[in-house]
């Protein structure tokens, strides 16, 4: 194994841009880490392209950690709410990662989906569809979304949360990484988003693949702790990323 530092790559929750995560990719790269956060389709309107499924946020996230790894780096994969499923399938049998990261994150099993690993079978999609997509209502969701900022930075970070492809959340996951990939879970203690207890399913999922106990951090912050604690979140995935197994 390299005694090299690992690249970095944050996956995105659903709904959200790239540039959310930029406060806490600049204290990681203070660190002298290399780190970015990849772009999800599903988070992109691309018509006239057809809407992006969960099959292509795998893809994409599957091509960037071979990008790293050709050119020499491990990677500590962190995924975050949304992006725990697609990175569970898109890496799975992949070579060059070294840890997987679930930040307050749907762990899904096979078979299930985004809409099944979060609410259960038989339950439609979170929010109407328009032209495919899923849409953001900020006023009714921002409190939500950034529960323990003040809340005009509550609202003012709501606003990047925009829209969604509704074809993600509904197609089932084939595969998972997590059997075969060093795994660890950030839970998020004030989370209205992804509960707590929806966190401890999720770590229940990961100890049940690995046949016992997880490395699990434990931040006092809601759903985007990237807004509200980056230096503090930054410290942590930099901690895992150091950890050996």
């Amino acid at each position: 194994m390299s005694s090299a530092k690992p690249t970095i790559l944050i996956v995105p929750g659903s709904f959200a841009p790239t540039h959310i995560y930029a406060s806490l990719i600049t204290h990681i790269r203070n660190a002298g880490y290399v780190s970015f956060a990849v772009q999800l389709p599903s988070t992109v309107k691309r018509m006239p392209l057809p809407l992006a499924t969960m099959s292509d946020d795998a893809d994409v996230i599957r091509r960037a950690v071979e990008v790293i790894a050709e050119g020499g780096s491990e990677v500590l994969v962190v995924c975050h709410s949304y992006g725990g499923t697609p990175t569970s399938q898109g890496l799975s049998g992949l070579k060059g990662v070294k840890r997987i990261v679930y930040l307050t994150a749907i762990v899904p099993r096979v078979g299930e989906t985004q809409v099944s690993a979060l609410w259960g079978e038989g339950v439609d999609a979170p929010m109407e569809l328009t032209e495919g997509y899923m849409h953001i209502d900020t006023l009714a969701m921002f409190r939500a979304i950034c529960s323990d900022l003040p809340l005009d930075l509550a609202y003012e970070n709501g606003l990047h949360f925009q829209h969604h492809s509704g074809a993600s959340f509904v197609e089932k996951v084939t595969q998972v990484a997590y059997t075969d990939v060093p795994v660890s879970y950030i839970f998020c203690e004030d989370d209205l988003v992804v509960s707590p207890e929806k966190q401890r399913e999720y770590i229940g999922v990961l100890e049940e693949a690995k046949g016992g106990k997880i490395p699990v951090v434990s931040l006092k912050a809601g759903h985007c702790p990237n807004f509200s604690i980056p230096e503090e979140l930054g410290r942590f995935i930099m901690q895992e990323a150091e950890r050996v197994e």
